[in-house]
């Protein structure tokens, strides 16, 4: 935030910058093991839900999602 208003882009000024206060957002967590998940609906829900805000956010879909190391551990996220 900008002087108490939301920012819609990066302030292209210093003085600006330095007034920005961050707004953060906590969202829960999850403690389960994701790595053996290959499907979206086999992540935890909070894991779900996480996903679906980020998309909201950012306003772009959420295509992959990484749960390990190997090749396989690639989970493609559906738009439903």
């Amino acid at each position: 935030m900008l002087d108490g208003e939301e920012c819609e882009s990066f302030p292209a000024l210093d003085e600006d910058l330095k007034r920005v206060e961050v707004v953060y957002e906590t969202l829960p967590g999850w403690e389960e093991d994701t790595s053996s998940a290959r499907k979206f609906s086999e992540l935890p829900k909070n894991a779900q839900n996480y996903i679906r805000r980020v998309e909201k956010l950012m306003e772009v879909p959420v295509k992959w999602i990484g749960v390990g190391q190997s090749r396989d551990s690639i989970i493609e996220v559906s738009t439903c």
